[in-house]
């Protein structure tokens, strides 16, 4: 489960990059305002179509596939970019299951796809991403609108920091995990997975590892969405 972002709405609907699961979010968010109409998700010149009806996917296509398998294949791409066009509708209807169903469904997708991809890196012997030695000052130091991050274990004791303030950014960090999981557990939407949260005076951004969790604080004017796509791409070794 992930904790929604806030997009920034504009006069043609929402624009914005998606990075990990900020497409799943924007997808539940229109589910919950009962959105009709077509979202549109283009990566590396591929287009995918979603359309929507009173809140629930009735239709998805891309290139020759369409319905449940278009749908999967269009959520589990991880990056791009989308446009919300609510007045493009269809006739056509190939999707029947509800959409917390498919949601659930693609997060389920999701973790067999990134644990396949560590099996054929273990059995390639591709090197890890993670470089023993490199602190979390090395990876993130350098992204702009960072101010604070701290990697704890994930009974919430530090192991590295950015910054002076780090107890507080823990103390938050943890509060928001333990909240999260149990409301996700409650309401069967399955175990906290990260977050980002937009706030008045900065924001939160929460990522959870195997071991490990990392709180970060974003600079009130920066783009908490974008700031967590750098530090992903940051931990996960790609320039």
């Amino acid at each position: 489960m992930q904790v929604n972002t806030v997009l920034q709405q504009t006069a043609a609907g929402f624009d914005g990059a998606v990075t990990g699961m900020d497409l799943l979010e924007l997808l539940q968010f229109k589910g919950l305002s009962r959105f009709t109409g077509r979202i549109a998700v283009e990566r590396g010149g591929k287009t995918g179509l979603l359309f929507f009806r009173d809140g629930e996917v009735i239709h998805a296509e891309l290139d020759q596939l369409e319905g449940k398998a278009a749908f999967d294949a269009i959520v589990v791409w991880g990056g791009g970019s989308f446009s919300v066009e609510p007045k493009v509708t269809t006739t056509r209807q190939t999707l029947g299951e509800r959409l917390q169903f498919l949601l659930l469904d693609a997060v389920r997708i999701q973790d067999e796809v990134a644990a396949g991809l560590r099996q054929e890196q273990a059995a390639t012997g591709a090197a890890p991403q993670q470089v023993k030695g490199v602190t979390v000052k090395d990876r993130l130091g350098s992204i702009n609108g960072l101010t604070e991050a701290v990697l704890t274990t994930r009974q919430g004791e530090a192991v590295q920091s950015i910054g002076v303030n780090s107890e507080s950014l823990v103390a938050q960090g943890m509060y928001l995990v333990t909240t999260s999981g149990r409301v996700g557990e409650s309401m069967g939407l399955g175990a906290f997975k990260g977050a980002v949260i937009q706030g008045g005076k900065a924001h939160l951004v929460v990522l959870e590892g195997p071991k490990n969790y990392l709180f970060a604080e974003v600079a009130e004017a920066s783009k908490p969405s974008v700031v967590e796509s750098e530090i992903r791409r940051a931990l996960s070794g790609q320039n």
